[in-house]
């Protein structure tokens, strides 16, 4: 979803544990991004580049795309973006393609010149993403043609977000900030390094936006919440620990406005998203790297000391599930299954009950 807040309500699917597994697929790479869902079919890319189209229903791999490695050296990418049809990623050599999700063939290929560690966002006609050369660039999903481009001071490895027809973006200098999609012209920036409580830090992690506010992680583990409309800062929070993946933000039922996020102290939080306060702590056990997915009452992180992904119960921060798979973004959902995003493998869970 265009907000990125990783989190797909109950409303009566009964996705949370027990689970029980019911098929794997090996991709032979790490998996560092969460496939794209969509039409009953997951399109996975591993870090050497190469893809494959799963239908969920049985696991057939409906195409694969293999691409060369450079020199031997793994082609690394970002995550893949389902869009009308459409499959768009970006690699880190500073190419974005775009291909045919039912064939997997190619459409077109822009190259950008620097190095992209952003995932792009497809919205309407046009594909968002960020460079480390501090650019936010807008492409037309049509032809991969500019639309507009937007410089920041900082690289930007973090990936936008979208609400309400403006994108949110953070750059490794400490900065967030908001531009118009259409225009690419800034509604505001905040430079936290220099607002209370200030530090060095800068954001790996990519903004969640909910409940009127932006909230995202600098790498100094300093989580924030600005006021989507002004950038204001409303609360910060300190993980004492470095914070590289992305929050969660979910209204669990039975809980307040909620921050999920996991620190490389080993400590997975859940902060209240109204005032920063932390509502329970659970350690992990090791370090964790990633993203925390919410599906259901559930809260789902992962680290790869522990080599396990674990859920908690959102409301009691009690631990309901464990797995011996870890992954950055462990787990995601069509609504159905869950689909647990292992080192090198798919796994679908299925809910006990079906």
């Amino acid at each position: 979803m265009p907000e990125r807040t990783h989190y797909l309500p109950d409303e009566g699917r009964a996705l949370d544990p027990p689970l029980k597994e019911a098929w794997s697929v090996d991709t032979n790479g790490l998996i560092e991004f969460p496939p794209a869902v969509a039409n009953g079919v997951a399109y996975l890319i591993n870090k050497f580049g190469n893809g494959k189209a799963v239908r969920l229903s049985d696991h057939k791999v409906l195409w694969e795309l293999k691409v060369h490695r450079n020199h031997g050296k793994p082609t690394f990418v970002t995550a893949p973006v389902y869009h009308r049809g459409r499959l768009f990623g970006a690699f880190l050599g500073g190419t974005v393609a775009a291909g045919d999700a039912e064939t997997g063939k190619p459409i077109w290929k822009h190259v950008l010149h620097a190095h992209l560690e952003s995932s792009p966002l497809a919205i309407g006609e046009t594909l968002y993403l960020g460079t480390d050369t501090g650019k936010v660039v807008a492409l037309r999903t049509s032809d991969g043609s500019i639309r507009w481009r937007f410089g920041s001071p900082g690289a930007i490895k973090a990936s936008p977000s979208f609400h309400d027809g403006r994108l949110f973006v953070a750059d490794y200098q400490g900065s967030l900030f908001a531009l118009h999609a259409g225009s690419g012209k800034p509604a505001w920036r905040t430079n936290t390094t220099r607002v209370p409580p200030f530090g060095e830090g800068g954001f790996f992690s990519s903004p969640a936006i909910g409940f009127g506010r932006v909230y995202a992680a600098r790498d100094d583990g300093t989580v924030f919440a600005l006021d989507e409309r002004t950038g204001k800062v409303d609360w910060s929070f300190a993980t004492g620990g470095a914070v590289y993946g992305s929050p969660a933000v979910a209204r669990v039922p039975g809980t307040p406005p909620s921050v999920y996020i996991g620190s490389e102290n080993g400590t997975f939080y859940a902060l209240d998203a109204r005032t920063g306060k932390p509502r329970w702590r659970y350690r992990v056990g090791g370090p964790v790297p990633g993203t925390a997915v919410v599906i259901g009452h559930t809260a789902y992180t992962s680290s790869f000391q522990t080599m396990k992904t674990i859920g908690v119960d959102a409301r009691t921060g009690k631990k309901t599930f464990e797995i011996g798979q870890a992954g950055y973004t462990p787990v995601v959902s069509d609504g159905r299954r869950l689909y647990l995003v292992g080192y090198f493998s798919l796994i679908a869970l299925t809910p006990q009950g079906r």
